[in-house]
């Protein structure tokens, strides 16, 4: 499926694409994503393969279930933390504006 513009010139970064991921040794995976979105999922399957790669010489007697576990474990983590980082940035934001809204009200008085 190719979306239109309204100059009717084919935009690609709409465009339904068949992927395939390989992660570990596992079966590969595949499903549809837009075109625009394959550079980020070719990005984080080169990052698990790399922890799961580093993992799995670390400790060779564990199984690939056992170390993608601790693969998806350390992302989650990763993803919570970030994902808290930004909602004390947001509120730090908010209690800026709200200051400098009061700061600005009180000017005008």
């Amino acid at each position: 499926m190719i979306s239109q513009t309204q100059d009717n010139v084919n935009d690609r970064s709409d465009e339904l694409f068949r992927v395939t991921i390989h992660i570990a040794d596992t079966e590969p995976v595949q499903f549809e994503i837009e075109r625009s979105e394959e550079r980020l999922y070719r990005e984080a399957e080169y990052h698990v393969n790399q922890l799961w790669k580093k993992w799995s010489k670390s400790d060779p007697k564990r199984s690939t279930a056992d170390i993608l576990a601790r693969v998806a474990l350390a992302f989650a983590e990763l993803y919570y933390r970030k994902k808290s980082q930004f909602e004390e940035q947001h509120r730090m934001i908010d209690d800026f504006e709200r200051e400098l809204d009061r700061l600005l009200d009180s000017h005008d008085d």
